[in-house]
């Protein structure tokens, strides 16, 4: 798979402006742009070749592109007042849309990739969106065909998020985890940063624990 991540296409500082701002925000909620993690994911699962290509078309396939003109004539006004011009605009959306979702994916992928080579006899599959929704779980480690435990894949800010609606959010997710340990299995957190997992030995000691509990 190609790991390619797609860089911010405007202005950094507007771009960042843009994402905090509540009246943009709302048009890229799942009634304008779709659910896009799902429809990633069932992109992820039904096809051999993950390309960033087939994920554009994938999605336009769908959802449709043309509903995102509708995202376009909504925000418009609010993204002149940020200096953005149209063809900036169309770009900045794309991103969100298309390009935010794929590189939270590759961000994964490169994460387990680094597990997979400090478990070589082990193997990792994604979970279906139903899955992750239910349990907040984005894989799941498997050791001789047994499941072994689910992992949430986080970048490492997400630790230290601390607002009370992130908080909030980060409880409920805490529910959902407990809920799969119940039914399933344990868990774990893997945090990432610029392409690499952040404190790494304390999440190979804790699959290593688990790994011989339950072996």
């Amino acid at each position: 798979m190609s790991r390619f991540i797609y860089k911010v296409p405007i202005d950094d500082v507007k771009y960042r402006k843009l994402n905090k701002d509540k009246s943009i925000n709302s048009y890229f909620g799942v009634k304008y742009v779709g659910k896009c993690v799902k429809i990633f994911n069932d992109y992820y699962l039904s096809t051999v070749k993950i390309t960033k290509e087939g994920w554009e078309k994938y999605y336009g396939d769908n959802f449709g592109y043309q509903k995102l003109g509708y995202v376009m004539g909504k925000i418009q006004e609010k993204c002149y007042s940020y200096g953005l011009n149209d063809a900036e605009i169309k770009k900045y959306i794309l991103h969100r849309v298309i390009g935010q979702t794929w590189n939270g994916m590759m961000n994964e992928e490169i994460v387990i990739s680094e597990l997979n080579r400090s478990f070589p006899k082990c193997t990792f599959n994604k979970t279906t969106f139903e899955t992750d929704h239910e349990y907040c779980i984005d894989w799941e480690m498997f050791y001789k065909g047994n499941l072994l435990l689910g992992i949430q894949v986080k970048p490492i800010s997400y630790k230290y998020m601390s607002t009370p609606y992130q908080l909030r959010a980060k409880e409920n997710h805490k529910i959902k985890n407990k809920m799969y340990s119940s039914q399933y299995a344990p868990y774990v957190y893997a945090y990432y940063k610029d392409g690499e997992i952040k404190e790494k030995e304390e999440l190979i000691n804790k699959i290593n624990t688990i790994l011989y509990t339950k072996t």
